[in-house]
């Protein structure tokens, strides 16, 4: 029952009727997937730039940001699009720091071919006006993934470090719905947060709007790098079963797979910094090759060698597996430079 509110789920936001090439590639990928058992990489998330307008306080933006490096061109993103859907690709994500306000997101996410494939935008929500979000429709934007961290006002304004964001994101969660935008919301939680107040209203919230609720494990990266305190109990990982399996709009990116339950990192995901690094989440910043040096075919195929990627991982890497924290992901945090180089983290036993 479980698995099939699942894919009612992923049918529900997936799905674009008036984009028949889409509706095509997905239906095809969803054949391979569970018919003939071949899942293939199917979302790939860019961060386009780290600019944001908010100042949260688990923040990694500056940890990855460099002024070394050139970003990738327009005509790169072209080619690396295509890559992608050589793979199986189906969905495209852009995110930052905050993406709208880059000022060339529309001809960005233009060459991605909205028409053959999903488009999803992780934004904070303050920007989110009726005019902007009719633009975004416009480039061909089909989902808005949302940060909101507590129902309490004060609560969320404080972990987003700017008073009244709140309110804005709300309005905006609000007018994209009215607009006929599909809306997750991201949560960011730790051991403290879980069973909150403030936490739990968000469980109702997204019941009312029968928007999905995306559980967003904490991290010990950026600005919460050594924050131990953070982490997640065994308990605390039972209850966000739990909640998964009683509210229906409730979830974690593991339920998100075509594949098997577990961390798709590298199997369907992957994500793409604004310099071309190769990361099999924006969490472990590790890369995997430079896709403006290697075909991502290759960079993907060398991910998938290591022991941790090759399989639907049961546990979060970077948040709940001890072992992998401590013996590869500790690597990062006294790093000068971001992201390690694979060659610089992984020892034999883990290739």
């Amino acid at each position: 029952m479980r698995r099939l509110t699942d894919f009612a789920i992923n049918l529900k936001y997936a799905f674009r009727f008036h984009k028949p090439l889409l509706t095509l590639r997905l239906t095809k990928t969803v054949l391979r997937s569970y018919v003939f058992k071949r899942t293939p990489l199917r979302y790939v998330d860019f961060c386009l730039d780290f600019t944001c307008n908010l100042n949260c306080q688990h923040c990694f933006a500056q940890a990855l940001k460099r002024s070394d490096c050139r970003t990738i061109s327009i005509d790169e993103y072209r080619d690396i699009a295509e890559q992608c859907m050589a793979l199986g690709v189906v969905n495209f994500s852009f995110q930052g720091g905050e993406p709208l306000l880059i000022e060339n997101l529309s001809e960005i996410i233009g060459v991605f071919e909205p028409q053959r494939n999903l488009i999803s935008v992780t934004t904070n929500g303050t920007l989110l006006t009726e005019p902007k979000i009719k633009e975004l429709k416009k480039m061909g934007v089909d989902i808005l993934t949302v940060s909101l961290d507590s129902s309490i006002a004060s609560e969320h304004d404080t972990f987003r470090g700017v008073n009244g964001s709140f309110e804005k994101t709300l309005r905006g969660i609000t007018l994209a719905l009215k607009n006929g935008l599909r809306v997750t919301i991201g949560c960011v939680v730790t051991h403290a947060s879980l069973r909150s107040e403030g936490f739990l209203g968000l469980i109702n919230t997204a019941q009312r709007l029968k928007s999905v609720l995306y559980i967003i494990l904490p991290v010990a990266a950026g600005r919460w790098a050594n924050r131990k305190d953070i982490y997640l109990t065994d308990s605390d990982l039972l209850f966000i079963d739990e909640l998964t399996r009683k509210y229906k709009y409730v979830r974690t990116d593991f339920l998100g797979n075509l594949g098997g339950y577990g961390c798709g990192a590298a199997k369907e995901i992957l994500y793409i910094t604004p310099y071309g690094d190769v990361l099999t989440c924006p969490f472990v910043h590790i890369s995997f090759g430079n896709v403006l040096n290697e075909r991502l075919s290759v960079i993907r195929k060398r991910a998938l060698k290591n022991g941790y990627f090759a399989g639907y991982h049961k546990k979060c890497l970077a948040s709940t597996d001890e072992d992998f924290i401590r013996l590869y992901l500790s690597k990062t945090l006294t790093a000068n430079r971001l992201p390690l180089r694979w060659d610089e983290v992984f020892n034999e036993g883990a290739i």
